[in-house]
């Protein structure tokens, strides 16, 4: 096995292992303990984060910002990579956003020429619109790792900086929609699921697993299935709206608000729009079904339905007195 070859597999063993000894090494490899040791102070000199624990117990261990091996890509490969994150340039905030830009920095400095001018010419010629939102979502790292490793997170929560509820959360993932980012977690304050705009979370940290009296399990709930875990038979109400062909259209573009309702569409075009809301939530729903016009009726419950007539009533009266 030449060298170079050696090198590679040996990067990728000790990224599999992540613990080991030279003489380990040097037995799976079939060259001497000298040679292994040479060939991983050779890895640590490309970036391999390689520590030496002595003792009984002692050898190599990787630490956790590792390197990987090499990879091979095809030209259409590489293209597809940039074509992704060029997609969501339009987000002020993304996770791990710092690492993603160096990582795309070091791609593009060892592509051909032909190739980078390709992608230049590429940013110019495609592009995904979306809102770009000023306010930063500071903290999608820690969520999305509180997400996959099912731990609790502690949060300031709110519309301004300085009213806050202090929150431990459950984070169920996060997503991004109409350039907001939101996080789906249960509440250990409310006792319930809620869906949480990252850009209103002022801070958050890890919480101690301990200090969680009844911990809930998350383990069968993601971010396709969440809107069926959202709300309790006892805090929620039962929504039906009518839509026409447009209102359909205005509710796609503002379906965040509903990500576990589900509209059916008739062979006349009409929707009906089906899902589950907070009794407590009433007011703001009403505005946003107001904002539809003719083109979204409120069915039930009766509570929204008043809402909004008592909306159009107010906004008629004042188009009335405008005239005296």
């Amino acid at each position: 096995m030449s060298k170079s070859r050696r090198l590679i597999e040996l990067m990728m063993a000790v990224n599999r292992k992540r613990k080991f000894t030279i003489k380990e090494l040097a037995e799976e490899f079939g060259v001497s303990t000298r040679t292994m040791l040479r060939d991983l102070q050779e890895l640590s000199g490309m970036g391999v984060p390689l520590y030496s624990e002595v003792g009984a117990g002692g050898g190599y261990r990787v630490l956790t910002e590792r390197s990987l091996p090499p990879i091979s890509f095809t030209e259409n490969e590489a293209f597809s990579i940039f074509f992704a994150c060029h997609a969501l340039r339009h987000y002020s905030s993304l996770p791990f956003k710092a690492s993603a830009e160096s990582a795309l920095r070091k791609f593009f400095a060892y592509l051909p020429d032909d190739m980078k001018n390709r992608i230049d010419e590429m940013r110019h010629r495609v592009d995904f619109f979306t809102h770009k939102r000023p306010q930063q979502a500071t903290y999608l790292e820690i969520l999305l790792q509180a997400s996959i490793e099912k731990l609790p997170v502690i949060i300031d929560y709110g519309v301004r900086a300085d009213e806050t509820t202090l929150r431990t959360i459950q984070p169920i993932g996060i997503y991004a929609d109409d350039g907001y980012w939101f996080c789906p977690a249960y509440c250990y304050l409310r006792k319930a699921y809620r869906l949480f705009r990252v850009d209103r979370i002022w801070s958050a940290t890890i919480a101690d697993t301990q200090t969680i009296s009844d911990p809930v399990d998350v383990d069968k709930v993601n971010l396709s299935n969440f809107g069926l875990h959202f709300q309790s038979e006892l805090e929620s109400v039962d929504v039906k709206v009518k839509l026409s062909a447009k209102g359909i259209e205005l509710f796609h573009d503002r379906s965040w608000l509903f990500p576990w309702g589900k509209v059916s569409v008739s062979d006349a075009g009409i929707g009906i729009l089906e899902a589950r809301i907070l009794a407590s939530e009433i007011p703001f729903f009403a505005e946003y079904f107001f904002s539809f016009g003719a083109e979204a009726v409120v069915l039930q419950p009766k509570e929204l339905k008043e809402a909004v007539k008592s909306k159009l009533v107010n906004t008629l009266a004042a188009y009335d007195n405008s005239n005296a």
